[in-house]
């Protein structure tokens, strides 16, 4: 899901969130998306193979008001890109760069991260479907 999302978010494809994102988060992405400079949009697409390290940040289980029962589960992405950013960026805040190949042809590569949050709804008869309620691309997406 989030190699799926990154890459719509890239490409600016946010009618096709409709399903996965919540309502909230989509109308924050569509003002902020609209507003990043391609390089940093393309620096949002995270490739499938290109994922470093995942690690859950939180996990929550709780009940709204009505007692519908809810998890919310926290995810922490690294990932390396391709895109062409500068070696900092605005906060004076180091993007980690990879270089790979020899002497003749390298290809730099930056190590990104990315948190996601995922909820679903427990409640007996709920239907069975996960939504993205947070999306933060560090240094990209502010």
């Amino acid at each position: 899901a989030f190699s799926v999302v990154s890459k719509l978010l890239s490409q600016r494809k946010l009618d096709l969130l409709d399903e996965l994102v919540s309502a909230e988060v989509l109308q924050v992405l569509k003002e902020k998306i609209s507003l990043l400079p391609d390089s940093h949009r393309d620096a949002l697409a995270a490739d499938i193979d290109s994922i470093m390290y995942t690690t859950e940040g939180d996990v929550r289980i709780y009940y709204d008001d009505d007692g519908r029962k809810f998890v919310s589960i926290l995810m922490c992405f690294w990932y390396l890109n391709g895109a062409n950013l500068p070696d900092e960026v605005p906060g004076e805040t180091k993007v980690f760069q990879i270089v790979f190949g020899d002497g003749s042809s390298k290809e730099k590569k930056h190590l990104l991260t990315a948190n996601y949050e995922f909820q679903r709804e427990f409640t007996e008869g709920a239907k069975p479907d996960w939504t993205i309620t947070r999306i933060e691309h560090p240094r990209l997406l502010e």
